[in-house]
């Protein structure tokens, strides 16, 4: 074969490689731009459409109890799935970032994604909004002093926060959590709606204002940076695998200290101030 025809044949395969190349990155990017917690004005608006078509999907549903009963689950498992994906596409060491985005994006679910599934809860399952409601009495009125009430609230949240921590199944997880807290705290208030108290919308506005929110998602986060950690670890070289094992309990730790201070911040609040 003359040598001209070798060249040619070497330029096209060359050219198919990398043009190959070129796309998948192209591709890859796309999908990093999208499911990227740490790009969440992307990520956000992409939760809100899906929430909004759950929730229309489900609305069709009403007069199926079991199946309605059945598909308020859908909600936060295909949230907490979009979610994990988000935090683990991208695992770099740009954590700060990962912690901005995930702030922002729990603080999208508590203002409006959540008023989605919770006017849905409000619609189908009363029965969860009072048990909450009687959770949230029960917490308030059970203890008389900071420290008493503090105690009760880190107990019962420190499960969340060291569930985080669990590589691939803490974000998941989490997420799912912040959607059933954001859908109760939204189903109660549409179910006071439809009561007829015109001042509804202040049990949302106020857990978000609140500064202990701000605390306690934080520490919730920290421990998921923290597994993120864990998870590099498990797939560091040696070399690497103990400062990522060292990292990774740091984070765990700052993160119980700090739930611990936004329990106390929580309880001074309520007591002191009856928020």
């Amino acid at each position: 074969m003359p040598k001209n025809q070798i060249l040619r044949k070497i330029l096209i395969i060359r050219d198919g490689c990398f043009l190959n190349v070129e796309s998948e990155g192209r591709k890859n990017n796309m999908i990093s731009k999208i499911f990227n917690v740490q790009k969440p004005y992307v990520l956000i608006p992409l939760i809100t459409l899906i929430s909004l078509i759950l929730m229309i999907a489900g609305l069709i549903f009403f007069n199926y109890n079991t199946i309605s009963e059945v598909y308020w689950y859908i909600f936060p498992v295909i949230i907490g799935f979009i979610f994990t994906f988000a935090i683990y596409y991208n695992t770099g060491e740009r954590q700060v970032l990962t912690y901005a985005g995930t702030i922002l994006l729990f603080y999208s679910f508590l203002i409006f994604i959540g008023t989605m599934p919770g006017f849905y809860m409000a619609k189908l399952l009363p029965q969860s909004i009072n048990s909450f409601e009687q959770t949230l009495l029960s917490v308030r009125e059970g203890q008389n002093t900071i420290l008493g009430m503090a105690s009760v609230i880190f107990l019962n949240n420190i499960r969340i926060d060291v569930i985080s921590f669990i590589p691939l199944i803490g974000p998941f997880v989490l997420s799912m959590s912040m959607v059933d807290t954001a859908s109760l705290l939204w189903g109660l208030s549409f179910t006071e709606m439809y009561g007829g108290y015109h001042l509804w919308f202040l049990g949302p506005v106020s857990v978000v204002l609140a500064p202990d929110t701000f605390t306690e998602l934080s520490s919730y986060i920290i421990a998921m940076i923290g597994g993120l950690y864990l998870f590099k670890a498990a797939n560091a070289i040696p070399q690497m695998r103990n400062r990522y094992i060292i990292k990774s309990m740091e984070y765990l730790a700052g993160s119980i200290i700090m739930l611990y201070g936004s329990a106390v911040l929580e309880s001074f609040l309520i007591i002191r101030y009856g928020l």
